[in-house]
Parts: structure tokens; sequence; C-alpha cells
């Protein structure tokens, strides 16, 4: 136990932190008495306040996978409701609202009820987290302004207004289990309901003179635009001054962060977001690049100079690739990093900042041949598995650039019978070109097709370079014919060698793929790309570039959802147009 909480005290997100947090939960859902369950109750009284809160949230992180009662962990909540820490009271209230629903109703709305207003707070945004929560009539006419708040559905009253100007900046604190405002719990209330009313909400919040009800515009508009498509356009009049210099700091900085996040929103404030480029480079940096606008390159070359995550640079690097940015001071920042995670006394700390400074050489393709050497060392090191892949990865989108790693990456190719050694073949195939190898490779496909993408990535290699051969056909019509799911590539090889002859095979696999984020938009351009001919895709197509609500992505970030839908819409839109040309040509040319 000491030793996880060390672990846990350094770094939370650790791979040996999270193994062992596997190891406790599994303990005291075997035995709720036993030696491990005593002892993490135990040590929610430590003296270190950082450690009384790290066990008070994993107490109640059990507690929700325990469907008996748990007096013990109750008991431990209310021992901590008057803890001398903030955090430690919220954190102590959300267990016991978990753990005791009854009993922390009685100390929120009872006779012997609870007096510290932090930890009523608490108590009431815990029983609020469900939008059914029964209490919400009753603490509507709470004493407490923020209660009040938090129980209102919806800015639509003088009386919340005022009540948001008076406890709005007290709820989520830190402790609890959400970090909620008023606007953001308005936000996700609205989904509900009728759009234009929320839009109408977060002009009413903007246009007040108080910083906290600005900040509840911001972060409803953040739940909207995440949800409705035309949000952007409805949303950004109301959100634009916020930005300029005259709004609150704490505003501007959340307001840069919202409006830079959607694409459509980064378009229409450019010109603001491009003056924050000083200011708040974190957020106007990354969202400018996103967009393909080479202003933000010299910011973004710091943030991955320093060793910001995938989160922060990742796509914006892409951003600038594609737009044909000189992405040379990129790759020397990228370098730089790995570089100084090479020296690193605890390497392990900087692995998930070293994977963003590899995905960074990855994108940029072969402008990255200068940092081969840097590649190269991640590859011959002990660092994480997922890391060496990343390497590999990236050095096969270099090509031929990185000439110098093949005799490393031949040495840990070892036939491409793992998925780890099948991206070294990969990238062995894209370095040197060599179309034996390409074929070795094939041959030695399981006829399982268990690697699918594998497969689809090689098949798609021989079309590009010389172009598929009878033995590839054949293995692409016995996987259409033979497999429940098909890979979306493997029905755009066979249309794109076969013709006609596959069309009616890619209508009926390809508009499947277009509600996901991972080959929905190759599979517009692919759409796209057959003309008049993909006519019987275009309801799909129609379904998936005019739905007012956005497609459900779960790339597990809000904001790469809401991106990914933008270019998933985008991509649909763009294989609609090419489609109506091809057909309005062909109606051209008939006689």
């Amino acid at each position: 136990m000491e030793t996880w909480i060390r672990e846990a005290r350094r770094d939370p997100a650790s791979e040996a932190c999270g193994l062992v947090r596997r190891v406790v939960f599994d303990a005291v859902l075997a035995d709720r008495t036993g030696p491990v369950a005593v002892r993490l109750l135990d040590a929610t009284a430590d003296e270190r306040a950082d450690v009384r809160l790290l066990l008070l949230e994993i107490v109640t992180g059990l507690s929700g996978c325990i469907h008996d009662p748990w007096p013990e962990s109750a008991a431990a909540a209310v021992a901590r409701l008057r803890d001398p820490d903030e955090p430690v009271r919220r954190a102590a209230a959300w267990l016991l609202a978990e753990a005791d629903h009854r009993q922390a109703v009685e100390l929120l709305t009872g006779p012997g009820r609870e007096r510290d207003p932090v930890a009523r707070l608490a108590l009431a945004e815990a029983l609020l987290v469900r939008p059914d929560a029964p209490e919400r009539q009753l603490l509507a006419a709470d004493r407490d302004p923020a209660i009040r708040l938090r129980a209102a559905r919806r800015p639509d009253t003088e009386a919340v207004l005022a009540d948001l100007d008076a406890g709005g900046a007290r709820l989520g604190g830190p402790g609890g289990r959400v970090s909620w405002g008023a606007g953001t719990v308005w936000g996700l209330a609205a989904r509900a309901g009728d759009e234009n009313t929320c839009y109408e909400h977060v002009g009413l919040l903007a246009a007040r003179d108080s910083a906290v009800a600005q900040r509840a515009a911001v972060d409803m508009a953040e739940v909207a635009l995440r949800e409705w498509r035309a949000a952007p356009e409805a949303l950004v009049p109301h959100l634009r001054p916020l930005l300029g210099a005259a709004a609150d700091p704490g505003v501007r900085s959340a307001a840069a962060a919202v409006l830079g996040s959607p694409l459509e929103t980064t378009r229409l404030c450019v010109r603001e977001l491009a003056g924050l480029l000083d200011e708040l480079p974190d957020a106007a940096a990354p969202a400018l690049a996103r967009i393909g606008d080479a202003r933000a390159l010299p910011q973004l070359c710091r943030l991955v100079a320093e060793g910001r995550t995938a989160e922060v640079v990742g796509e914006a690097a892409e951003g600038l690739a594609e737009a044909g940015a000189d992405v040379g001071p990129l790759v020397a920042a990228a370098a730089e990093f790995l570089d100084r995670h090479e020296g690193a006394t605890d390497r392990s700390a900087t692995d998930r900042s070293a994977a963003a400074a590899v995905g960074v050489l990855r994108v940029c393709g072969a402008a990255s041949a200068v940092a081969v050497r840097q590649l190269l060392r991640l590859l011959g090191a002990d660092d994480a598995g997922w890391l060496r892949t990343r390497a590999v990865l990236a050095l096969g989108a270099i090509g031929p650039g990185a000439a110098a790693a093949v005799p490393l990456l031949e040495g840990l190719a070892g036939g491409g019978c793992t998925r780890f050694e099948g991206h070294v073949e990969m990238a062995l195939i894209r370095i040197t070109g060599e179309r034996r190898r390409a074929d070795r490779l094939f041959a030695r496909l399981p006829a399982s097709r268990r690697n699918a993408s594998l497969a689809a990535d090689l098949l798609e290699w021989f079309a590009e370079h010389g172009g598929l051969e009878p033995q590839h056909v054949a293995y692409l019509w016995e996987a259409v014919d033979t497999e429940d799911a098909v890979h979306p590539k493997w029905a755009a090889a066979l249309w794109r060698h076969e013709g006609a002859a596959a069309a009616a095979l890619a209508l009926g696999i390809l508009p499947r793929a277009l509600d996901g984020e991972l080959y929905g938009p190759y599979a517009c351009t692919v759409l796209g790309d057959m003309g008049a001919s993909a006519a019987p895709a275009v309801p799909a197509l129609r379904a998936v570039a005019g739905r007012p609500v956005r497609v459900a992505l779960y790339t597990g970030s809000f904001e790469r959802d809401t991106r990914g839908d933008e270019r998933l819409a985008a991509a649909a839109r763009e294989a609609l147009h090419r489609i109506g040309e091809a057909a309005a040509g062909r109606t051209d040319d008939a006689p």
C-alpha cells in the first residue's frame, strides 16, 4: 500500500500505479473487511492531505462498484467532512453520497444538518449529478445561493442569475468528482431540449457584465459546440467579444480554449486567435496550426520542444504539414526534445511527451529524415513497447530518407507475425521500396486475416507501387466473401483494380464505414473517386453530411470527437459534390 501511495503521488497516470491500483481494487472487492480494505480506510486519515484526498477518491470509486452497504466507508467519509483541507472535505462528501445516499441527504437537509458550506455544497453537487435527482426541488430553496444555483436547470430567471453572481465561483471545486461550473451543468441539461434556446441562454450570459456569468456562457457554449453542428455559427457572435482585451483574463483564456477547439470556430475567429498567440500560446497556436495557419509555427515549435503531449501538438503539426508549411523547424523541435528525453534520469516520466514528439516526426514525413538518429535511439533503448512502435511508424513515414534504419529494423522484423513485427515489415517496405520484400510479407500473411490492418496497408502499397497482381486480387475476393467484417481498404483496393466489376461490392461496404472517424473520411474520398457510379451511396452520404447532431466517434477526447465530426461532414459534402458533378457530366455527354 505504501509503495502504491508513493508511486501515485509521483505519477498517478503511470503504468505501475494503474497495475497496483487494480490489485487494490480486486483485494477490496473480494473482502471489504480484509487487511487491504482496513489499511485503505485507515489511510484516509493520513497526516498528508494529498494522501487523504487520493485515498478518499479511490474508496469512492470502489463504493460505486459495490452494490451492498459498506458502512465502514461511509464512516470514513463522515470523519473527514470536518477535515482542515477543503478538497479533502469535498472528496469526503462525494464518498458519503456514494456510500450512504440516505445519510448524505439527512446531513444536507435534516435537523442535524452539516454546517460547513464547503461540505454542504459538495454534498449537493454529488446528489444532483443525476439529472433526475429527487432532492432537486428541495435544494432549489436552500439557504445557500450556490446550492440553489446547482439545483437550477437553466439560466432563465433573474433569481437564478443573481445566484450565479453570488455563488457561481464556488461550484466544481477541487476534490469533487466533477469540476462542472453552472454553464457546464446547464449545457448538459440543454442537450435534451431545443438547441436555439441553448444559444439564447449563452447570449444572455455572455452579455452580462459579470465574469462569472461570462464564464458560464463559455462553459455552456463548450457543451453546445460538442453537441450540435450549427453551434459554431450561432455562438461565435456571442463569444467573440470575450476574446478582446476588455474581457476578464480568466474568461478570455477560457474563451480562447473553447473557440480554438473546433475547426469551424477557429476559422471564424482566426483574426482574434492570431492576436492571442503571444498571450495565450497554448490555446491559440495549436488551434491555428490545425487549420494550417503558418503564423502558429514559432509558438508550436516551442510547445513541441517543451515536451507537450500529443493532445496539444499532434493534430496541430499534422494541420501545418497538410497545408504545405515549412515543417523543418517542427522537426528540429521534436528532435531537440527527444535528445533531452534520451538524457533524462527517469525516462518513463517523459514517455508521453516523447510519443508526441515522435508523432510530430511521423506527420512531417520525409522532412523528418534529419531526426532518424533520435528515432533509432528509441528503437535500441529499453523504452515502452508502444513508444518503440510509434518510432517504427515514424521511420516508415519518412520513407527512403530513413535508409540508415534498415539494419536495425531487419533485426526486429522477425517474420511479421506479431503486430509490432508487421509494423516493422511495412516500415522496411516503405523505406526500401522493394517489391520482393513486400511479396515475401504477403506470402506470410496468416490465412485467418487476423491482422486485417496489415493486409490492407500491404495491398494498398502494392496498388500504389506497380499495381495488384492476380494473387492479390484473389486474396481480396476471398477475404470479402468469407469475412464478416470487411476492411474498407479491401473494398477500395478491389474497386480501384477491378472497376465496375467491384463497384457493387464497394457500395455495399464503404457506406457502412461512414459513421466512424477512423475510416469515415477515407470512405468518403473513395466514394467521391467512384463518381456517378457511387449514386446509390448518396442517401448515406447525405445522412452523414446533413445531420444536426454530431456523430459520436469515441476517440477518447470530446475535442477530438468534435473535430473528427467536422472532418467527416466536410468529407461527405465533398464526396456528394464530386458525385453530383460526375453525374452532371455524364448527362451532358449523353446523346
